[in-house]
């Protein structure tokens, strides 16, 4: 029979922190993406102005 070293509430912590990790992976995704579309069409700008957009959407969504 096969016991688990770990318990119900480390489970539940575990699945809560990849769900979590999921989200903010999917969130810098989406922030890539705007990037990426301002830059084609030339709304924000290039190089560090890019850089200073997505700093920015970061910051305002993680922090």
């Amino acid at each position: 029979m096969f016991f688990s070293k770990v318990g119900p509430q480390e489970t539940d912590l575990n699945k809560k922190m990849s769900e979590q990790e999921n989200e903010r992976v999917a969130m810098e995704a989406l922030i890539d993406y705007a990037i990426r579309c301002a830059n084609e069409t030339h709304f924000v700008g290039s190089g560090e102005a890019m850089e200073a957009a997505r700093r920015q959407l970061s910051n305002s969504l993680f922090y």
